[in-house]
Protein backbone atom coordinates (compact mmCIF):
# COMPACT_ATOMS: atom_id res chain seq x y z
CA UNK A 1 0.00 0.00 0.00
CA UNK A 2 2.86 2.36 0.39
CA UNK A 3 3.65 2.19 -3.15
CA UNK A 4 0.23 4.07 -3.73
CA UNK A 5 1.10 6.88 -1.97
CA UNK A 6 1.79 9.39 -2.24
CA UNK A 7 -0.98 10.05 -4.98
CA UNK A 8 -0.45 12.78 -7.37
CA UNK A 9 -2.88 14.81 -8.43
CA UNK A 10 -4.78 14.71 -11.93
CA UNK A 11 -5.63 17.79 -11.91
CA UNK A 12 -5.86 19.82 -15.33
CA UNK A 13 -8.03 22.86 -14.96
CA UNK A 14 -10.76 22.96 -17.91
CA UNK A 15 -10.90 25.43 -20.33
CA UNK A 16 -12.08 28.87 -18.61
CA UNK A 17 -13.14 32.36 -19.82
CA UNK A 18 -11.65 35.69 -19.08
CA UNK A 19 -12.46 37.51 -16.18
CA UNK A 20 -13.12 41.24 -16.58
CA UNK A 21 -14.12 43.32 -13.75
CA UNK A 22 -14.10 47.29 -13.46
CA UNK A 23 -12.34 49.35 -10.59
CA UNK A 24 -16.29 49.75 -9.65
CA UNK A 25 -17.71 46.88 -9.36
CA UNK A 26 -18.47 45.43 -6.51
CA UNK A 27 -15.88 42.31 -6.81
CA UNK A 28 -13.20 44.75 -7.13
CA UNK A 29 -12.51 45.43 -3.64
CA UNK A 30 -12.22 41.89 -2.56
CA UNK A 31 -9.85 41.10 -5.82
CA UNK A 32 -7.55 43.63 -5.04
CA UNK A 33 -7.94 43.08 -0.82
CA UNK A 34 -6.85 39.67 -1.99
CA UNK A 35 -4.12 40.56 -4.38
CA UNK A 36 -2.88 42.92 -2.27
CA UNK A 37 0.49 41.00 -0.72
CA UNK A 38 3.22 39.79 -2.86
CA UNK A 39 2.98 36.58 -1.44
CA UNK A 40 -0.43 36.16 -2.55
CA UNK A 41 0.27 37.53 -6.54
CA UNK A 42 3.00 34.61 -6.24
CA UNK A 43 0.31 32.03 -5.16
CA UNK A 44 -1.86 33.00 -7.99
CA UNK A 45 0.78 33.04 -10.47
CA UNK A 46 2.41 29.36 -9.90
CA UNK A 47 -1.50 28.32 -9.51
CA UNK A 48 -2.10 29.62 -13.01
CA UNK A 49 1.43 27.61 -14.46
CA UNK A 50 -0.08 24.43 -12.89
CA UNK A 51 -2.25 23.21 -9.95
CA UNK A 52 -0.59 22.98 -6.76
CA UNK A 53 -1.11 21.68 -2.66
CA UNK A 54 -0.71 24.00 0.03
CA UNK A 55 2.70 22.46 0.80
CA UNK A 56 3.77 22.42 -2.46
CA UNK A 57 2.94 26.31 -2.80
CA UNK A 58 4.54 27.29 0.59
CA UNK A 59 7.59 25.12 -0.92
CA UNK A 60 7.26 27.59 -4.66
CA UNK A 61 6.73 30.85 -3.08
CA UNK A 62 9.17 29.69 0.26
CA UNK A 63 6.61 30.66 2.88
CA UNK A 64 5.22 28.90 5.41
CA UNK A 65 2.54 26.71 5.37
CA UNK A 66 -0.04 29.09 7.82
CA UNK A 67 0.57 31.83 5.30
CA UNK A 68 -0.04 29.94 2.15
CA UNK A 69 -3.45 29.16 4.15
CA UNK A 70 -4.02 32.52 4.38
CA UNK A 71 -3.72 34.28 1.57
CA UNK A 72 -5.59 30.97 0.04
CA UNK A 73 -8.73 31.65 2.02
CA UNK A 74 -8.53 35.28 0.85
CA UNK A 75 -7.85 34.36 -2.64
CA UNK A 76 -10.77 31.65 -2.68
CA UNK A 77 -13.38 34.74 -0.52
CA UNK A 78 -12.39 36.81 -4.26
CA UNK A 79 -13.34 33.77 -6.15
CA UNK A 80 -9.54 34.03 -7.48
CA UNK A 81 -8.52 30.14 -6.80
CA UNK A 82 -10.74 26.87 -6.72
CA UNK A 83 -10.22 23.23 -5.48
CA UNK A 84 -9.90 21.48 -8.50
CA UNK A 85 -8.96 17.89 -7.27
CA UNK A 86 -7.48 15.86 -4.15
CA UNK A 87 -3.88 14.30 -3.24
CA UNK A 88 -2.55 11.89 -0.82
CA UNK A 89 0.64 12.28 1.41
CA UNK A 90 2.80 9.86 2.09
CA UNK A 91 0.89 9.51 5.31
CA UNK A 92 -2.70 8.88 3.44
CA UNK A 93 -3.56 12.67 4.61
CA UNK A 94 -5.97 14.17 2.16
CA UNK A 95 -4.73 17.69 0.21
CA UNK A 96 -6.63 19.82 -1.62
CA UNK A 97 -5.20 20.46 -4.97
CA UNK A 98 -5.66 24.55 -5.91
CA UNK A 99 -6.03 26.14 -9.60
CA UNK A 100 -6.63 29.87 -10.27
CA UNK A 101 -10.41 30.34 -10.96
CA UNK A 102 -9.78 32.31 -14.53
CA UNK A 103 -7.21 32.06 -17.16
CA UNK A 104 -6.72 35.78 -17.72
CA UNK A 105 -8.06 38.26 -15.00
CA UNK A 106 -8.41 41.76 -16.46
CA UNK A 107 -9.00 44.80 -13.92
CA UNK A 108 -9.88 47.47 -15.83
CA UNK A 109 -10.79 51.26 -14.60
CA UNK A 110 -14.74 51.84 -15.64
CA UNK A 111 -18.32 50.70 -15.57
CA UNK A 112 -19.62 47.07 -15.73
CA UNK A 113 -21.52 48.08 -18.92
CA UNK A 114 -17.85 48.27 -20.38
CA UNK A 115 -17.21 45.04 -19.65
CA UNK A 116 -18.98 42.92 -22.08
CA UNK A 117 -16.73 44.65 -24.99
CA UNK A 118 -13.81 43.88 -23.24
CA UNK A 119 -14.53 40.65 -22.73
CA UNK A 120 -15.66 40.03 -26.45
CA UNK A 121 -12.11 41.79 -27.88
CA UNK A 122 -9.99 39.29 -24.84
CA UNK A 123 -11.99 36.41 -26.59
CA UNK A 124 -11.00 37.31 -29.91
CA UNK A 125 -7.94 37.84 -29.24
CA UNK A 126 -7.21 34.87 -27.27
CA UNK A 127 -9.02 32.64 -30.01
CA UNK A 128 -6.78 34.36 -33.10
CA UNK A 129 -3.83 32.92 -30.51
CA UNK A 130 -5.06 29.81 -30.19
CA UNK A 131 -5.63 29.76 -33.96
CA UNK A 132 -1.92 30.51 -34.89
CA UNK A 133 -1.18 27.75 -32.10
CA UNK A 134 -2.76 25.30 -33.96
CA UNK A 135 -1.51 26.32 -37.28
CA UNK A 136 2.10 26.01 -36.22
CA UNK A 137 1.55 22.93 -34.59
CA UNK A 138 0.41 21.53 -37.87
CA UNK A 139 2.80 22.98 -39.80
Amino acid sequence: MSRLLPSLPDATPEEREPRVVGVDDDEADDLIAALGSETARAILSTLHDRPATKSELADEVDTSLQNVQYHLSRLDDADLVDVVDTAYSEKGREMDVYAAADEPLVLFAGGSEESTGIKTALMRLLGGYGLIGLAAVAA
